[in-house]
């Protein structure tokens, strides 16, 4: 199993370049403390069905709802 750490390889699967990518589950300790401890979580691509290491990338900043209207007091 490979380890990315080069966040220029983040989306892409090493071993065959496709870009259809997921998030696998974790199996044991050792990747739950990768996964809470230093963010790095295993992935599998849905071509080749590789599995490997990678950094998770930042997630979306969500936009700010809407502010709420206020009442006439």
């Amino acid at each position: 199993m490979k380890l990315i750490l080069d966040r220029n390889h983040l989306g892409r699967c090493p071993n065959c370049g496709s870009v259809s990518i997921r998030r696998s589950r974790r199996k044991d300790l050792l990747e739950s403390f990768l996964h809470f401890v230093l963010f790095i979580s295993p992935f599998r691509c849905n071509d080749c069905d590789n599995r490997h290491l990678r950094l998770r990338s930042a997630k979306k900043i969500q936009r700010p709802a809407a502010p709420s209207p206020k009442h006439a007091s």
